[in-house]
């Protein structure tokens, strides 16, 4: 069929939109989810048409919701023969949606968008791009919904032309070019119930909120959005650029930055460093507002030992001049038995302990070897673990608890349970790089000595 002007130019949108964020590339395989309406039919139709030109192999992905019935059948039906019809392969997944989302604490919406993308990173392998339909008109409506809900720059910047492995070749153009582009072709498609429904958020600002501001401001809102989008894209990349320069300045070792650093930044610039500081547990900072990052920068003027908790299990504490970003769970537990006469090798703790007769440490790299009264330990249960409460270790001025041993020594708080340590019960006969008990020390009464000989491995 041949392609009037409109279709011609959404056609050159795409494959400019496609160059611009360098989508494709020659060989690759390219995983398209399709739900059977007019955006991702004409996607498939588009995709397909190019696909010779970009030498790229096509794969389409159905997600069956199970929420409407016969409906999501005839669906599911459309996509298969759809792929028949340009020769992809077809590859369909059903979930119970709707029982899904209520055992996990979801909305509907987001359960499904957490099933269709599992779907589709399966289906796509570790290599394979993941090109969806979202258009110029879903860009407005996720720019106006998360206005809405309170957002910052990177908010507003709306929907990503490309991300990771995701594409959206169909970002720049609008739902009317689609369903023209559809129509032209003699695309047919198939319109899903649910998108009429106005319990679901986006529902609302689609079917009221835009046709309102079309009416009362601006009729052409949706170019508007794509292009405040792009500003906020373009500022939020140097902003970010700016930020990540900062929180270098301010690190002092991983996730550890420098209070009396951090406070000299502006308030704008302490937001982005505390986020960044969170960066390797991204998928929890969606919940992650602005008042728990006012929350955290806050810290730099509270005493030394306060935490802010933060939604799933993000923590910052401040520890004397330093802010540490960490997540809870994350400290090793650990407890071995320490034979004696026999090497101990702890690899995930970094060291080797041998409690032996003999001062040295054969083929080893040796950090010390420590003198010990061997009546004291005999037929004692030695422990290399952790500090726990209630741990004591007996020093020249007498005995001191561990945690009160740690705060003298400015041990930070972050890093107290990951300090391995040799106890009987809750005795402490050793500390790693700091101590040893006066009480378990050879003396000039000693009978019997026994070398306690520690090294890296």
């Amino acid at each position: 069929m041949n392609m009037t002007g409109n279709g011609n130019e959404v056609i050159k949108k795409v494959k400019q939109t496609i160059k611009k964020y360098n989508m494709l590339a020659q060989g690759e395989r390219v995983i398209i989810g399709v739900s059977g309406g007019a955006d991702s039919v004409c996607l498939t139709d588009i995709l397909n048409r190019l696909k010779e030109e970009y030498g790229i192999i096509i794969t389409l992905v159905h997600i069956n919701h199970n929420i409407r019935g016969e409906e999501a059948k005839r669906d599911e039906d459309y996509v298969v023969k759809l792929g028949e019809k340009y020769g992809n392969d077809v590859k369909v997944f059903s979930y119970e949606v709707e029982k899904k989302a209520k055992e996990e604490g979801l909305t509907v919406e987001e359960e499904g968008r957490k099933l269709r993308y599992e779907a589709f990173y399966k289906t796509a392998g570790k290599n394979g791009k993941i090109a969806v339909a979202h258009n110029m008109n879903d860009n407005c409506e996720t720019m106006l919904m998360r206005f809405f809900r309170g957002t910052g720059v990177k908010g507003l910047g709306g929907i990503s032309a490309s991300r990771d492995r995701i594409i959206r070749p169909l970002i720049s153009i609008s739902r009317k070019e689609i369903e023209e582009y559809c129509n032209e072709r003699g695309l047919d498609y198939c319109t899903d119930s649910t998108n009429s429904i106005e319990e679901y958020t986006r529902n609302k600002i689609r079917l009221n909120i835009i046709p309102w501001i079309k009416k009362e401001f601006n009729e052409n809102i949706e170019e508007t959005m794509a292009r405040t989008g792009q500003i906020m894209s373009e500022e939020e990349k140097y902003m970010e650029s700016q930020a990540e320069q900062a929180y270098k300045d301010c690190e002092i070792e991983e996730k550890r930055i420098s209070v009396e650093r951090f406070l000299k930044y502006d308030r704008v610039i302490q937001r982005r460093i505390v986020r960044l500081g969170f960066r390797e547990y991204s998928a929890d900072l969606h919940d992650v507002s602005y008042e728990h990052v006012e929350r955290v920068i806050s810290l730099g003027e509270k005493e030394s030992g306060r935490i802010i908790e933060l939604p799933g299990g993000l923590r910052a504490i401040k520890e004397y001049n330093t802010i540490l970003f960490y997540k809870a769970g994350n400290v090793n537990e650990y407890c071995y038995n320490i034979e004696i006469g026999r090497k101990n090798i702890f690899r995930e703790i970094g060291v080797g302990i041998e409690f032996s007769f003999v001062q040295n440490v054969e083929n080893e790299k040796k950090l010390y070897t420590i003198a010990l009264d061997y009546d004291k330990i005999r037929n004692k249960n030695i422990l290399l673990r952790g500090r726990r409460k209630g741990d004591r270790i007996s020093l020249y001025g007498g005995r001191k608890t561990i945690k009160k041993l740690f705060i003298d020594e400015k041990i930070p708080v972050s890093k107290r349970n990951n300090i391995p340590l040799l106890a009987v019960e809750s005795d402490v006969i050793w500390i790693k790089d700091m101590k040893v008990s006066y009480e378990y020390k050879a003396c000039e009464e000693t009978k019997k000595i026994i070398y306690l000989n520690i090294w890296e491995v």
